[in-house]
């Protein structure tokens, strides 16, 4: 009822507006004198003219309004298969992730096991240079010197610049075989690198583990021992490397830790959580 006064009152309004720019023509017509003999009478604007406006405009507005309904339609369906093609994309990226984390993770192992025989043999490596290089012409003096000592006094004044020379021929193949042994650790270190920047691409790390606290989500316990001066639960020794890979665990630390002898490993994990 509210919508029809509104527009009957707008029609009034439009009414009163074309009669007074009507009477607003005929005044400056009349003014001005007898019009032109080519003059068109001018046609009143009637009731019927604004009814035809209004109802031309009430149909292009129905047009839009359909037009605009289709359209929304359409969005929403548009945004239905968007949406859903989101959810099925978030759904195949961790499908996708995992299948790419088993089909790597063999080559992850593998590169983790070679740098784990490298780093034992680096070790390996310097334990011969001390029994060979050091221990062995350190030996082998000690026993000249013993047998030295076993001689008669003229004996030892006879030969003593041939025992002499012979203990410069210790110490010469002594270092000898230092330099043996640093030949072979620069072409193992050269070897070791190269393995090193494979790694760093395929962000492939150990963990770190003696001197720091147990960590149950990287490392386990297999062993624990009386260790003066370190608080429980502090990795003594580390017995088998461990790694991680982009950020996941790839291989638990296997580690010696300090702790009470009465303490099992597994109390001790728990309760370095």
């Amino acid at each position: 009822m509210s919508e029809r006064v509104d527009v009957d009152a707008l029609i009034d309004r439009f009414r009163d507006w074309l009669d007074a720019a009507s009477a607003e023509s005929e005044s400056e017509a009349a003014s001005d004198g007898v019009l032109p003999e080519d003059a068109e009478p001018i046609r009143e604007f009637g009731i019927i003219d604004l009814v035809e406006e209004f109802t031309a405009l009430r149909h292009e507005l129905k047009l839009q309004t359909k037009s605009s309904r289709g359209l929304s339609q359409q969005t929403e369906t548009v945004l239905g298969a968007l949406k859903q093609a989101t959810e099925q994309f978030r759904s195949v990226e961790p499908k996708e992730e995992q299948a790419a984390w088993a089909a790597g993770k063999s080559l992850a192992l593998g590169l983790a096991d070679l740098d784990e025989a490298l780093h034992r043999a680096g070790g390996e490596i310097e334990r011969a240079r001390t029994q060979i290089a050091d221990l062995g012409p350190k030996s082998l003096a000690a026993a000249l010197e013993e047998l030295r000592r076993g001689q008669s006094w003229i004996h030892r004044r006879l030969f003593r610049r041939t025992h002499d020379q012979l203990l410069e021929i210790v110490r010469r193949d002594g270092l000898s075989r230092h330099g043996l042994f640093d030949s072979f650790a620069e072409g193992f270190g050269l070897i070791r690198k190269r393995l090193y920047r494979i790694m760093a691409a395929e962000q492939i790390e150990p963990i770190p583990c003696e001197g720091r606290a147990v960590d149950p989500e990287l490392m386990t316990v297999l062993e624990l021992v009386d260790s003066q001066g370190q608080p429980a639960g502090t990795v003594t020794k580390e017995l088998r490397r461990g790694y991680t890979w982009r950020g996941r665990i790839l291989r638990f630390a296997e580690v010696q830790a300090a702790g009470a002898a009465s303490t099992a490993p597994s109390q001790l994990a728990e309760e370095s959580v």
